[in-house]
C-alpha cells in the first residue's frame, strides 16, 4: 500500500504540474473537468449504489457550476447555474418520489453531491483565472497535498490522541499538528522559489488556514463514506483509493482560497 501511494503520487504529480504550468488554460480546464466527472461519478456511485439513473443526473447536474465558469469565467453566473442544477435535483425526485423511503435524506444527499464537489470545482477553476492563477493553483495544491503527507506519516509513526474517531479511525491529533508544520513549511518554499512578490507573514498563515480546511474536507469525504459504510471512494489510484479520495481537501479549500484573494485585493493587501 504504501509503496503504492508513492509511485501513483511519483507519476501523477510532474503530470499535473506540467498541465498547470505549461499548459494552455484550456488544458487546465480539460483536466478540471475530468477530475470533476470522476469525483461527481465516485460520490454518486457510493451514496446511490445500483441508481444509474441519479448516477448520471447527479454527475450531469453537479456539472452546471463548473460548465458556467468554463463560459463566463466568473461567479455571479454560478448562482444560476446552481439555481438550475436545484431545480433539476428537486424534479428528478418529484418524478421518483415513491422509491424512496426516506426523500430528505435522499434528496440532501444528491445535493450535496452538487454543491460539494461541483461547486468547489468551479471555483478552483476561477482561482485559475485570477491574476497569478497558475501560482495560485500551485500553492493550493502544493499546500493541501504537502499537508496531507505530514499528517499521515506524523500521524503513523507517532499519532496516538484520536482526532474524530466516530468518522475515521485513523487520523491524529499528532497527524493534524503534523500536517500543519508541513503546510507552513511548504509555503515558506513557494514564497522562495515562485511568490517572492507575497508577504510571507500573510503567506504562512494563509497556508495554515487553507491546510486546516483542508483537513476538514478530508474528513468530510470520510464521513460521507463511512455513512454508507465504504473505505474508499474509487479504486482508480492505486494506494490512494479514487479521485475523491485524493481531491477532498482541495476541493473544499478551493473556495476559501479565491474568495480570501478576491476580497483582500492580491495586489494591494497580499504584496508584501
Amino acid at each position: 500500500m504504501h509503496r503504492q501511494r508513492l509511485l501513483t503520487a511519483a507519476a501523477l504529480g510532474p503530470l499535473l504540474f506540467l498541465a498547470l504550468w505549461w499548459g494552455e488554460r484550456r488544458l487546465f480546464d480539460l483536466v478540471l473537468l475530468v477530475a470533476t466527472v470522476f469525483c461527481l461519478y465516485e460520490y454518486f456511485t457510493i451514496c446511490f449504489p445500483g441508481s444509474w439513473v441519479i448516477q448520471v443526473f447527479g454527475v450531469m447536474l453537479g456539472l452546471f457550476p463548473l460548465f458556467s465558469v468554463f463560459l463566463w469565467g466568473s461567479p455571479e453566473f454560478m448562482v444560476p447555474a446552481v439555481y438550475t442544477a436545484f431545480l433539476g435535483s428537486a424534479l428528478l425526485f418529484l418524478v421518483s418520489y415513491s422509491r424512496w423511503s426516506n426523500i430528505r435524506w435522499s434528496w440532501a444527499a444528491f445535493f450535496m453531491g452538487i454543491a460539494y464537489i461541483g461547486v468547489c470545482a468551479a471555483h478552483l477553476g476561477l482561482l485559475r483565472y485570477l491574476p497569478m492563477g497558475k501560482e495560485w493553483v500551485l500553492f493550493l495544491l502544493v499546500t493541501v497535498f504537502c499537508g496531507d503527507a505530514g499528517a499521515y506519516y506524523v500521524g503513523k509513526g507517532i499519532g496516538r490522541h484520536k482526532l474524530c474517531p466516530n468518522v475515521s479511525k485513523g487520523k491524529t491529533v499528532e497527524g493534524a499538528a503534523g500536517g500543519l508544520a508541513l503546510n507552513a513549511i511548504a509555503a515558506f518554499f513557494l514564497w522562495f522559489v515562485l511568490l517572492k512578490e507575497i508577504d510571507p507573514r500573510v503567506l504562512v498563515p494563509l497556508a495554515l488556514v487553507i491546510g486546516a480546511v483542508g483537513q476538514v474536507g478530508d474528513l468530510v469525504e470520510s464521513m460521507v463514506k463511512r455513512s454508507v459504510g465504504v473505505k474508499d471512494s474509487g479504486s482508480i489510484l492505486p494506494g490512494h483509493g479514487g479521485v475523491l479520495d485524493r481531491a477532498d481537501a482541495v476541493l473544499l479549500a478551493s473556495p476559501l482560497l479565491y474568495w480570501i484573494l478576491s476580497l483582500c485585493r492580491i495586489d494591494g493587501v497580499l504584496v508584501g
